[in-house]
């Protein structure tokens, strides 16, 4: 195919599409600003944040954070994170509203962690 085949092409397309026929140095000029406009609203767009932010302060969002932190305990040892898993039970031993049976999920998980780096 040949260039002016090709530049043909793209003003007929142009033409179809608008409905009327730009040509010569005015062409060029409509043509750079719709692309540096669509080039614009492509940066634009990446510019949104679509991060998650996680806190540990957003762990009531999910639940009760006393059984958010002991469940992700759980996955840290599973995981060999053994350290991680020990801030996480040290952290939730400090509440004062533990019931019993979150204090013996917490003994049970001291104890796996025990055999996990014993053997």
């Amino acid at each position: 195919m040949n260039i002016d085949q090709l530049i043909k092409k793209i003003e007929l397309s142009f033409e179809s599409l608008l409905g009327l026929s730009i040509h010569g140095l005015l062409g060029i000029i409509v043509g750079l600003i719709i692309f540096s406009l669509l080039l614009f609203l492509i940066k634009y767009e990446r510019k949104i944040d679509r991060s998650f932010n996680f806190q540990a302060d957003n762990l009531s969002e999910v639940g009760n954070p006393i059984e958010a932190n002991i469940n992700l305990a759980r996955s840290l040892i599973e995981m060999q994170e053994i350290q991680k898993a020990k801030d996480c039970l040290n952290q939730v031993e400090t509440e004062k509203d533990l019931t019993e049976e979150q204090r013996n999920k917490i003994e049970i998980l001291k104890g796996r962690m025990k055999e996990k780096e014993d053997g």
